[in-house]
């Protein structure tokens, strides 16, 4: 679905975290508008240490009939939902299966819209949990993927979608590709998930070379790129090269102009350093910002076509 406005009814804060304990939720409607269109189902699964706990489904009876393209979208018809509840007694179903969770969705913002809508509408009560939008952290951890609908996203992480649009499936496949998403993440230890730990290249990609055309092209230009952590000193090299012939400037510590942050080898004491730290607290402060572990960032160049396994004088 597409992006929506903050909802006037949400007090709860957008996280850019990755908490090992969450509630992912997903709903579907006859529409896009909040005010004018109608839930007709809500699911949600509970997650403890990132294991599944507990779920909550249900269809929700709307107020007109469904439009035949939603029909044809989420498999959801009027015969499905005639005998089920009104949304008056759903959301006080779902919120007590909520509690005070973090919300974890995609494009989540367009799900609490229409949750926080109903619940001041039929009991004024505002919605106070904080949430995390999934599509925002695969922004982050994929700079390069340029499809950022969910289904886009499994699919590079080989996900199976079949099913989509059902509420219960989406949370699968949301979840899917959070943890995924966690796996790559540079910085989640800072916010009580995973630790990073030691990783390294294959041999066979520590050596890379730009295609021709984009060395030409410059598709770096105007970006300031960090380097952080230790690198192996030929890869470095490479890399350091790499980026200056794309039309980066590379530099060793963060500042407010830096665009982008690699670390090489996500040790604890990188994790740990005041140059990472500042990246963080920056992204957290609305700076679009990336920060990207060193093979997650060569994987991309390679997917992008922009680089190929090869030696340093290609």
């Amino acid at each position: 679905m597409s992006s929506v406005k903050r909802n006037r009814y949400i007090d709860g804060k957008l996280l850019l975290a990755y908490p090992d304990d969450y509630t992912v939720l997903d709903i579907e409607t006859t529409g896009l508008s909040p005010q004018n269109d109608y839930i007709t189902e809500i699911s949600a699964i509970k997650y403890r240490n990132n294991r599944r706990v507990d779920e909550f489904s249900s269809l929700v009876k709307p107020e007109l009939s469904i439009p035949y393209y939603i029909t044809r979208l989420t498999g959801i018809n009027d015969a499905m939902v005639a005998d089920a509840p009104a949304i008056d007694e759903v959301i006080l179903c779902f919120m007590d299966f909520l509690a005070d969770d973090i919300i974890a969705g995609y494009n989540v913002g367009f799900d609490l819209s229409f949750i926080a809508e109903n619940l001041a509408g039929h009991y004024a009560k505002r919605l106070a949990n904080d949430y995390v939008d999934v599509m925002k952290l695969a922004q982050n951890e994929l700079p390069f993927l340029g499809r950022y609908k969910q289904t886009a996203v499994a699919e590079y992480f080989n996900i199976a979608t079949a099913g989509a649009h059902r509420a219960l499936v989406d949370c699968n496949i949301c979840n899917g590709c959070y943890q995924k998403l966690k796996e790559l993440a540079v910085y989640a230890g800072f916010q009580g998930g995973t630790k990073a730990t030691d990783y390294h290249l294959p041999p066979q990609q520590r050596e890379l070379a730009i295609v021709p055309s984009f060395r030409r092209l410059r598709p770096l230009a105007d970006k300031n790129i960090v380097l952080l952590g230790s690198f192996d000193g030929l890869y470095l090299k490479n890399l350091q090269e790499i980026l200056t012939a794309l039309g980066a400037s590379v530099a060793y510590h963060v500042t407010a102009a830096s665009d982008m942050v690699i670390v090489g080898t996500a040790d604890a004491s990188v994790c740990g350093g005041a140059d990472l730290q500042r990246a963080v607290s920056m992204k957290n402060a609305g700076k679009n910002i990336y920060i990207l572990k060193e093979d997650v960032f060569c994987q991309s160049l390679l997917a992008k076509g922009w680089l190929r396994v090869g030696g340093l004088n290609d």
